[in-house]
């Protein structure tokens, strides 16, 4: 019984720790930007710096994601 409790919590644990990496979509980021026009020449910093800037409300979802989070996206839709 112990066991089947203890994997159930470990379960929900991993769920809620997860959650928040799979709603970290790049997706969002194209509803508003077109990053070949809009991200020339800034660096992935200065991207971060803006995407993370709170007087942004559009940025206010990019509050709940980590750096980390926030340059994979950057990394994934930085035009080349």
């Amino acid at each position: 019984m112990k066991k089947n409790f203890l994997l159930g919590m470990m379960m929900v644990v991993a769920c809620g720790s997860i959650t928040p990496v799979l709603a970290a979509d790049a997706e969002m980021c194209l509803d508003c930007h077109e990053p070949a026009e809009d991200w020339a020449g800034m660096s992935a910093d200065e991207l971060l710096a803006e995407a993370k800037d709170p007087s942004n409300k559009r940025h206010k979802d990019n509050s709940e994601l980590s750096d980390e989070q926030l340059k994979a996206i950057i990394a994934e839709l930085m035009p080349k």
